[in-house]
């Protein structure tokens, strides 16, 4: 009777989470206050609930979250160093983790026996709590999907939430409708701006931010049509025909037109590198996929061949690929800002490489490094650029461990294991984590909420399929 009741509570858990992952992308990447705050507690409740079921039935605990130690203890060691930058320590400890931070506090006339390691520490906790959002969001990754079943459903959730976007974007376009944009200096809903774009932005705020999204859904939807293709020895001319008929007709011709879709869509976001991030991901990754897979079947050279030729030359050619083209080829040295921004950003990581000057304070700190030729520098920061000079070398070590056991254990899965999903979100994960780790060298989607937390989901697929049954 218990097990049976905690059971149906672990699926009302798992159900939640699905609407979770859903949600998070639709109030404009969830980067509103209000919308962190629905995203905080959503996932601090799921977690509280989860903690409690495993503290009355331990047993309903998965390999996949007790077996992954290690990669719990570094996503909670780069939390625990936020929290650590906000509490107030002797002025003597953080002079000598920090000369330059003590420095900047006398100077704005705060003198005290004790300074914590940020420089706005009301700032950094509001960041700490979201990273410690993540962090759990990432345990529950572990622990709700326990199975092939749960595991599938979730991709699809995120692919139909990916095509949502990318059909909600399009549609706005095609029909010249009004888009909305937010203020992004004040972040206030009461402030925004009605501009027209021919730039797909689906929900988003910014066309990069849904590129990005749709980078990591695009691969989830690839990686799922992975799993479904396999060879097959067709002797007669019913069996090629029952065969035919299921493929244009069943769950893979569905897929293949979802695919299609956001690879329109992804092209009419006219980004730079977030079209450049998905064609490099999905060549490395397609290589990767077929050294490591033993005896990959022919469908799966032809089905990865054939995304590429379909991204750059049927769709490209279609609706817009001369347009991010012609923008790649319009980036100058001049016309650019963003390298001015990385310039203005290295002095900074210079004073404070070592801890860091506190999570968030990086756009309240940046005006007294800029020079007097940048400005216009509001959400212009590289993901890269931003982590290392908030958290400094402590709290990116940690990150950046994760991230290469999270490579070590899907490279692991292409290579041994056999379960057709399992290798597929494996590659999912690969090319995902892959495209965002690119498209980080110029944007900022790690900061969008919705975003970070898929990208949360997909470092934690690699450990779920190492461990997940295949029976």
């Amino acid at each position: 009777m218990i097990d049976t009741y905690a059971e149906q509570i672990k699926h009302i858990l798992f159900l939640l989470f699905l609407a979770l992952l859903f949600w998070l992308p639709i109030p404009m990447g969830s980067k509103l206050p209000w919308a962190i705050s629905v995203m905080e507690i959503w996932i601090y409740l799921l977690a509280t609930s989860a903690a409690m079921l495993a503290a009355l039935k331990p047993d309903m605990l998965p390999l996949a979250f007790t077996a992954s130690r290690a990669a719990l203890l570094l996503f909670l060691a780069a939390v625990l160093w936020i929290g650590i930058q906000c509490i107030p320590l002797p002025a003597a400890w953080v002079a000598g983790l920090s000369a330059q931070t003590v420095q900047l506090q006398q100077q704005a006339g705060v003198v005290n026996s004790f300074y914590p390691l940020s420089l706005d520490a009301n700032t950094s906790f509001l960041l700490f709590q979201q990273a410690l959002a993540m962090f759990l969001l990432f345990c529950l990754t572990l622990v709700l999907i326990d199975s092939q079943t749960r595991l599938r459903q979730t991709a699809y959730v995120l692919l139909i939430s990916g095509l949502i976007q990318a059909l909600t974007g399009a549609f706005a376009v095609f029909t010249m409708q009004e888009s909305m944009a937010l203020n992004e200096y004040t972040y206030s809903i009461m402030d925004m701006m009605v501009v027209y774009t021919d730039r797909v932005k689906g929900t988003f705020t910014n066309p990069d931010h849904l590129a990005g999204y749709l980078e990591m859904t695009l691969a989830i939807g690839i990686g799922l049509m992975l799993s479904m293709l396999n060879s097959l020895s067709l002797t007669g001319w019913r069996q090629r025909l029952r065969h035919y008929t299921q493929t244009a007709l069943g769950p893979k011709a569905r897929i293949r037109i979802m695919l299609i879709i956001l690879c329109i869509t992804l092209v009419m976001t006219h980004s730079r590198m977030g079209n450049s991030a998905f064609f490099f991901s999905l060549l490395l990754s397609g290589t990767t996929f077929l050294l490591l897979t033993r005896h990959a079947p022919k469908p799966v050279t032809i089905f990865l061949t054939s995304m590429i030729i379909l991204d750059i030359l049927i769709i490209g050619s279609w609706f817009g690929f001369n347009k991010v083209a012609s923008r790649i080829e319009q980036t100058t040295m001049a016309t650019e800002s963003r390298d001015e921004f990385v310039r203005d950003s290295f002095p900074m990581l210079h004073d404070f490489s070592v801890t860091g000057i506190g999570a968030g304070n990086y756009f309240s700190t940046f005006p007294a490094y800029k020079q007097a030729d940048l400005h216009h520098y509001i959400n212009h920061a590289p993901d890269y650029m931003e982590f290392a000079i908030e958290l400094g070398l402590i709290g990116i070590i940690p990150i950046l461990l994760l991230i290469l056991l999270s490579y070590a254990t899907l490279i692991r899965n292409l290579r041994l294991r056999r379960a057709g999903l399992l290798v597929g979100m494996s590659f999912a994960s690969l090319m995902g984590i892959s495209s965002i780790l690119i498209h980080s060298a110029v944007d900022f989607n790690l900061h969008i909420p919705s975003n970070a937390a898929l990208f949360t989901v997909l470092l934690a697929f690699p450990f779920l399929c190492r461990h997940i049954r295949t029976h």
